[in-house]
């Protein structure tokens, strides 16, 4: 596994099919962590009734499939903390952090996007942006020594476990 967070974080859009490394596609970007994407939202379609003389529930799961009951969940939100900083860009190449950064959250806000991460055993998520955004820090004006964070919350419409 790579340890300089190169080969590890994958995403594409509806423009293209196929998935690029996001620190091929913006320069001094890393993604620190994803969370979230293992995570399971609630029932939806389960209820329960408690009866005040009795310990056992009643319950009812409403959706059948192929004789069986099956339980449908929300929908998570995942959380891309990431950083861009000229650390992490080819030494050969000044960046403008600010336009890195403008860059990376235009493509991953402006439509639907699919995330990939190899850290999960290759897990991919269908996502889209449906909470505002704005950076946590801004370093700017400081020649090689500016930078930007931020974590950014896509809402996962589906997930593929490989």
């Amino acid at each position: 596994m790579a340890t300089d967070l190169k080969k590890v974080y994958y995403v594409k859009n509806n423009y293209t099919d196929l998935y690029n490394d996001v620190t091929d596609l913006f320069h001094g970007l890393r993604i620190l962590k994803i969370d979230g994407l293992l995570g399971q939202g609630k029932p939806v379609n389960i209820y329960t009734a408690q009866w005040n003389d009795e310990q056992d529930e009643d319950f009812l799961i409403t959706t059948i499939e192929d004789n069986k009951p099956v339980v449908i969940r929300e929908n998570v939100d995942i959380d891309i903390t990431f950083i861009i900083h000229q650390k992490y860009a080819d030494p050969n190449t000044d960046i403008d952090v600010m336009e890195e950064h403008n860059g990376f959250i235009h493509y991953m806000t402006s439509t639907d996007v699919w995330v990939r991460t190899e850290y999960l055993g290759g897990v991919e998520a269908h996502c889209v942006c449906l909470k505002e955004y704005k950076p946590t820090v801004t370093k700017l004006n400081r020649g090689n020594q500016s930078w930007m964070m931020g974590t950014l919350t896509l809402h996962v419409l589906d997930r593929v476990y490989s």
